[in-house]
């Protein structure tokens, strides 16, 4: 693989695919049926957007885990800061030509985590894009 600067979008949630909302409590993984492709990236960049935060102490985590091939799955190689409140953005990064903790040799395989905390979450105006170069 020849490095390359040009940024591309590896996976994406937002308007239509997730109903521009995330509401409950729990955990939701990205492409349960299809995990997403690392291997023509060495950088990752996550990215979360939401306009709005309800309920009861609500709390937004997104991170990417990442799959070895045996089929072990490392939760939380980068992770963006813990959003309760809205609006609110967060980025995090992750790969070989990230500085200090960010250096990182990725596996050929990931996914994108969302988990939702607190009494009756809801957030709107999502999106949430995972970046890769």
């Amino acid at each position: 693989m020849i490095y390359s600067p040009t940024v591309r979008c590896l996976w994406t949630a937002a308007g239509d695919q997730i109903g521009n909302k995330l509401s409950g409590a729990g955990t939701i993984h990205s492409n349960a049926a299809q995990l997403i492709d690392l291997r023509e990236v060495c950088d990752l960049a996550l990215y979360v957007s939401v306009a709005a935060a309800t309920g009861t102490i609500p709390t937004l985590d997104v991170q990417v885990d990442v799959q070895d091939p045996s089929g072990n799955w490392f939760p939380q190689v980068v992770k963006t800061t813990q959003i309760t409140t809205g609006p609110a953005t967060q980025t995090a990064s992750v790969g070989l030509h990230i500085g200090a903790t960010g250096a990182l040799v990725l596996p050929e395989y990931g996914r994108v985590t969302i988990t939702l905390g607190g009494t009756t979450p809801a957030y709107t105006g999502v999106a949430i894009t995972l970046y890769g170069r």
